[in-house]
């Protein structure tokens, strides 16, 4: 445990935001809508188990081992997909919110296990667990950090000033544990529940490249045109391939 604790002191944690930036006007009459459906068609990766009988916390909250379903949906719906705006608006500047999210540690598991956050946003990452967890970022354009919640409702909050998709975390207690984070420099991003349907609204008008990323699925991208108070429907449609197996990463 001593050798964790002083790891864990070596990466400091960013929190301290930059100024506040003044956003670009944004006329509501100049935006559309961009609306649509992630979906998954194919085999999907066979569901695992993971044993975590190493914790006696773990082991309580899942006797059998944490069931993995790696391709969730209902209806052809794919959830988890982190869908967002890849290209397109680079000349304009957003605020980011002052509310933060939140990503838990709950029965040994990130909660969210995808999520995405605006640079500047405050992140708190929390633990419900009467277990020691280590927050392990590893970004490759922001400052890493690494520290521990060592106990119920321990939390700490870090802020991202740098675009980044995404950046992997993990807890070094607990190997099976993973989150993927999105971090952008605008508000249109999301990720897609169980029937994969998104929505951005007040979308300037103009051409994006809308990119969708999940855990076990290839990127998929594709060029879409905002018109003034229009709507833009578009059809994601993940397949799996032979390459899928080997981009798979471990929770």
């Amino acid at each position: 445990m001593l050798v964790l604790v002083a790891g864990i002191a070596c990466e400091r944690a960013p929190t301290t935001p930059r100024a506040a930036r003044t956003a670009t006007p944004l006329d509501p009459a100049t935006t559309g809508v961009i609306e649509g459906r992630v979906s998954f068609e194919g085999t999907p990766p066979a569901i695992r188990t993971i044993p975590v009988g190493i914790d006696p916390t773990c082991a309580a909250a899942h006797p059998e081992g944490i069931v993995v379903h790696d391709v969730v949906g209902t209806d052809g719906g794919l959830a988890d997909a982190f869908v967002y705006l890849a290209t397109g608006l680079e000349d304009r500047v957003f605020a980011p919110p002052a509310a933060p999210v939140v990503i838990d540690q709950r029965g040994c598991w990130y909660v969210p296990r995808v999520a995405g956050a605006m640079t500047g946003q405050p992140i708190v990452f929390r633990s419900s667990d009467d277990t020691l967890h280590n927050v392990h970022g590893e970004p490759r354009a922001n400052a890493r950090w690494n520290f521990g919640l060592p106990r119920p409702k321990s939390e700490r909050t870090l802020v991202l000033e740098s675009p980044e998709v995404m950046v992997p975390v993990r807890c070094d207690v607990h190997p099976w544990m993973r989150l993927d984070l999105g971090i952008l420099p605008h508000p249109y991003f999301t990720v897609t529940g169980e029937d994969g349907r998104f929505r951005f609204v007040n979308v300037p008008a103009g051409t994006y490249t809308l990119a969708a990323w999940h855990p076990r699925l290839p990127r998929r991208e594709q060029t879409l045109t905002v018109a003034p108070g229009g709507t833009t429907t578009v059809a994601v449609v993940f397949m799996p391939t032979p390459s899928a197996a080997e981009t798979e990463r471990s929770p």
